[in-house]
């Protein structure tokens, strides 16, 4: 109301097609681009290079669904990839010493992921270190031992059945999916039916609140960043099935970055509280399919992530603008 004259206050509300871009972004950017490179590209859109887009980004996404909890609490997680090649040397490692099988050997690796996970929430949270710093450290630690362990080289597994699943199909669909939309479901779940997830969206919105409600602040933050850890640790699973091998020096590399970039396109917000499970895993499909159209059009590695980097911007100008 315009207090000086009694008339109502003229206020620009965007239009019903700007509303729907606003809340549907995600999945825009997803059609507009698969149509351009359906019919841009001759092989794009084959069954077997769809699947083959699919399973690239298997291992992303599985990190993703992790990185996601910590992100909704306004922190971030550098370690992951670092995480990943350490689990990925203990299944590779524990392969080959009698006893250990296929299952056990994995198991192992995914609980070692978990613990750093856990050990990263922990130092955040008693040690009064920024998530930031907390993870560039783990990172660097944790592949370092990794290197060491390995003289820089590459550890291979025992089992040739191993790669059934990063190479298997089923049905026409490749084995290495099933394993991530399980994960996918699970963390939806969790996010949006469990005391867990409105705590973890409690305190990215407003730390201060949460507290005062009684919420379990730092057990809500270590169990998340064990989550995290946890789905590196099943991601090297999947990494280490595509190959029966894990490289110290080269493997995950930039999967930290990838992760962040795709919960960012997705629609998750780095100050936390805003994002979904279902928008990390169409951000990481995005990201998945400007590679895959890229490499078809042979475009140089080394400006694909130009692209990526505009996108990722553009999300982040449109975040800021709606804030």
């Amino acid at each position: 109301m315009n207090k000086r004259y009694g008339l109502p206050l003229r206020v620009n509300q965007p239009g019903l097609a700007w509303r729907f871009i606003q809340k549907n972004h995600v999945f825009l950017i997803i059609v507009v681009f698969f149509v351009i490179a359906s019919v841009t590209s001759d092989y794009f859109l084959s069954w077997e290079n769809l699947m083959n887009l699919f399973r690239q980004a298997s291992v992303v996404g599985m990190i993703a669904l992790g990185v996601h909890f910590v992100i909704l609490l306004g922190m971030v997680d550098f370690s992951v990839g670092s995480i990943l090649v350490f689990s990925g040397s203990i299944i590779m490692v524990l392969q080959g010493i009698d006893g250990f099988g296929i299952w056990l050997s994995s198991i192992a690796g995914v609980i070692a992921g978990m613990l750093l996970g856990l050990l990263n929430g922990v130092i955040v949270v008693y040690g009064k270190v920024p998530s930031f710093i907390t993870t560039l450290g783990m990172m660097f630690a944790v592949r370092s031992i990794s290197l060491w362990y390995a003289s820089g080289g590459a550890l291979q597994g025992k089992y040739s059945q191993y790669t059934s699943l990063g190479h298997g199909y089923t049905l026409g669909i490749p084995n290495i999916l099933f394993p991530l939309i399980l994960a996918a479901i699970l963390a939806h779940i969790v996010l949006t039916r469990t005391l867990l997830g409105r705590y973890i969206y409690a305190v990215g919105n407003n730390r201060i609140a949460a507290f005062l409600s009684g919420t379990p602040m730092h057990w809500v933050t270590i169990i998340a960043f064990g989550i995290s850890g946890l789905a590196a640790g099943v991601g090297a699973i999947l990494e280490t099935s595509r190959l029966n091998s894990i490289s110290t020096s080269s493997s995950a590399t930039t999967y930290e970055l990838d992760v962040i970039a795709a919960i960012v396109i997705g629609g998750a917000n780095l100050s936390g509280g805003k994002g979904t499970i279902w928008g990390t895993a169409c951000g990481v499909l995005i990201l998945s399919m400007i590679s895959n159209y890229m490499n078809l059009e042979n475009v140089s590695p080394y400006l694909q992530g130009i692209l990526k980097g505009i996108l990722m911007l553009a999300v982040l100008y449109k975040q800021k603008k709606m804030d």
